[in-house]
């Protein structure tokens, strides 16, 4: 799987495999691929990939964890 700090920024990458004659959902679903993202029986939006590789980043820095979105108890 590749790093966060290492995985490409997607736009440009996408924007190539447009060019390179790939349609919108093959060049999606490459980029994941490149990202180091699942991509057998996923169909991945630019959009969809940014957003989880945003989470993911959030989530190595600790910026947010398992337990966030829990309901707080009042003891």
């Amino acid at each position: 799987m590749t790093s966060a700090a290492t995985a490409p920024a997607t736009r440009p990458v996408y924007r190539l495999l447009l060019m390179k004659g790939l349609s919108p959902a093959e060049a999606a679903s490459l980029t994941a691929f490149i990202c180091g993202l699942p991509t057998s029986d996923l169909h991945w939006s630019l959009k969809q990939l940014n957003q989880l590789l945003f989470l993911r980043r959030m989530q190595q820095t600790g910026r947010f964890g398992g337990a966030d979105g829990d309901r707080r108890r009042t003891h």
